[in-house]
């Protein structure tokens, strides 16, 4: 793995996640209520020995600097890093924003010369998963592949929404085709027999392999096909015409858990399926952890309060509350008979002292954290939001929409309190009709 340099993609503005980006870049935002979302591939990266590892970005990065320069820190004995490329003006190409993944992959080519390695190892950093990448680059170099992308065998359903593979028999990539919507060509997609046939596994008809956005290039394949072209997205230009050429491009199968959580619907399910029993990805494993900015936070205090399916993150404070599959982040404090269900709470930087919640109270401004009475479904709160007593916001299936004054958003059927936004006491944000209330 020492041959092997990581490039993880930062993404662009972010707008599906709005208004979480607000303010941070996309792998800058909280997940699991005390992870960021770049803490998944770069853990993926350590855990599988990969230890070179460049983060491309270009929109409001301060956040995600600051997360990874206090996370993931190397000792001098080791050539180990994990570093920002960040977008800058240079006299070797455009001054132009990144146009896509592979614009941005090309932009940065430069900065990877100084480095002896054999092949660049391609993340997304907006998805969350598990995988040891060694299985992927060991199979990539058995194969004598110049390409190999991860892929996850979908159903119909879900193949409009995914760039499509079609492979032979031996996984060989022999076609690419993003987001299909025709039924002729999905049905062209389809995963063949003899690929089962060949794997000795029983064949399973209607499954598809869909890319994943993780892809192993060999360098001198790399830097062959983006230095001589104008490419900006891999999966729409730089794949396809890999192909064309003839280059050895496979697929490797992947059959984990992995979901894209790059809309708000998504980034609310996903997080509130780790409330769940057993859920589908799980942070609870001794020996392929999820590394993340260490805190010296206390223990939680909960105070006469009921907890019926909740992720409770520490340094956090709950009087007399009661919360039903909620996920509650660092630093939260919830106030006396809030009731709170279905809803992510993300916390807070900063604790208030006594003294400031009590000056607070006597110049009428809103403490950080819920107050009491609050109530709370399908709700994402996130950091440093002063939620008033008595306050109503209920999310609900009504059309997309956001508060003039910057307050908060309805989107995907969940209500989004914005970081550090004031909610006054006894506020209705009422979409369970439909329709505001």
């Amino acid at each position: 793995m020492k041959n092997v340099l990581a490039l993880i993609l930062g993404g662009g503005r972010g707008t599906r996640l709005h208004p979480l980006t607000s303010e941070r870049s996309k792998p800058a935002v909280p997940l699991a209520g005390k992870y960021r979302l770049i803490d998944i591939p770069i853990s993926n990266c350590l855990n599988s020995g990969v230890e070179r590892v460049f983060v491309i970005t270009q929109f409001l990065a301060e956040s995600l600097n600051h997360h990874i320069g206090l996370s993931y820190r190397f000792d001098s004995f080791r050539e180990g890093f994990v570093n920002i490329l960040a977008a800058e003006q240079t006299g070797y190409h455009s001054s132009d924003w990144y146009q896509g993944t592979a614009d941005a992959v090309r932009k940065n080519l430069r900065h990877t010369d100084r480095y002896r390695f054999e092949e660049y190892l391609i993340l997304s950093g907006d998805h969350l998963y598990r995988m040891d990448y060694r299985k992927l680059i060991e199979e990539h170099r058995a194969r004598g592949a110049d390409i190999t992308v991860a892929a996850l065998e979908v159903d119909r359903s879900k193949v409009p929404e995914l760039g499509v593979m079609e492979i032979g028999a031996q996984a060989e990539i022999v076609r690419f085709v993003e987001k299909p919507s025709e039924e002729e060509v999905i049905d062209t997609l389809e995963i063949p027999e003899a690929y089962f046939q060949r794997r000795n596994e029983p064949h399973r008809p209607g499954l598809f392999l869909a890319n994943m956005g993780i892809y192993v290039f060999n360098r001198n394949v790399m830097q062959r096909m983006l230095e001589d072209s104008e490419d900006v997205d891999f999966g729409r230009e730089v794949l396809p015409k890999a192909v064309a050429s003839g280059l050895k491009i496979y697929a490797h199968k992947f059959n984990g858990y992995w979901e894209d959580i790059g809309t708000i619907r998504a980034f609310f399910d996903a997080n509130l399926e780790l409330t769940d029993q057993n859920p589908k990805f799980s942070f609870y494993d001794e020996f392929n952890q999820i590394y993340t900015r260490p805190r010296a936070l206390p223990g939680n205090k909960i105070f006469n309060s009921k907890l019926n399916d909740v992720l409770l993150s520490e340094g956090c404070i709950i009087r007399g509350a009661n919360l039903s599959r909620v996920l509650v982040g660092i630093r939260a404090r919830i106030g006396d008979g809030a009731t709170i269900r279905e809803s992510i709470l993300m916390g807070a930087d900063f604790y208030e002292s006594s003294e400031q919640r009590d000056l607070n109270k006597l110049n009428q401004k809103i403490s950080v954290g819920i107050g009491k009475g609050s109530y709370l479904d399908r709700v994402i709160v996130d950091k440093n939001a002063r939620i008033g007593a008595g306050v109503c916001l209920i999310g609900g299936d009504a059309p997309d929409q956001e508060d003039k004054d910057g307050g908060w958003t309805l989107r995907d059927g969940v209500l989004v309190i914005h970081k550090g936004a004031t909610i006054p006491s006894n506020t209705v944000i009422d979409f369970s009709s439909g329709k505001l209330i």
